[in-house]
C-alpha cells in the first residue's frame, strides 16, 4: 500500500508542477501582449498596399479608422486573425462597417504610343 500511495503522490506532484508551469507561461504571454499597443501591431501586419489604403482611410475617417485598427490589433492578439492584411481585407472591413474608402482613379487613353487622360482629351476636343 505504501508503494502505491508513494507513486500516486509522485504523479500528483508531477501533475501539479506541470499545471504551475502552464499557468506561469500563460501569465507571461498575457503580460507580453498587454505591453504591446494593438494599433501598432495592426500597422505592422499591413502589407504595402494595405498601408496605402489604410492611409486613405485615415484621411477620410480619422476617428473610425484608428478605432478599427485597434480592434483588428486586439483580434490578432487573441488569435482570431492570422497572417498579413492586404488592401482587399482593409477595404472589405471598412465597406462592411459602412465606411467605403474612396480611391483616386484615372482613366487613360492610349493611341499610337501616346497616353492621355480623359480630361486632356476632352480639353483638346473643345
Amino acid at each position: 500500500m505504501s508503494k502505491e500511495t508513494d507513486e500516486l503522490r509522485l504523479l500528483r506532484m508531477r501533475k501539479l508542477l506541470e499545471l504551475q508551469k502552464r499557468k506561469l507561461l500563460e501569465e507571461a504571454r498575457r503580460k507580453e501582449s498587454k505591453g504591446q499597443d494593438p494599433y501598432s501591431i495592426f500597422l505592422k501586419l499591413l502589407t504595402s498596399d494595405g498601408k496605402k489604403l489604410f492611409e486613405n482611410a485615415l484621411s477620410q475617417y480619422p476617428l473610425q479608422a484608428k478605432k478599427i485598427g485597434e480592434t483588428i490589433g486586439k483580434l490578432y492578439l487573441l488569435g482570431k486573425i492570422r497572417g498579413r492584411l492586404d488592401a482587399n481585407f482593409i477595404y472589405g472591413i471598412f465597406y462592411e462597417l459602412g465606411f467605403p474608402i474612396r480611391l483616386e482613379t484615372k482613366i487613360v487613353y492610349k493611341k499610337r504610343g501616346e497616353v492621355k487622360s480623359i480630361s486632356e482629351m476632352l480639353k483638346e476636343e473643345e
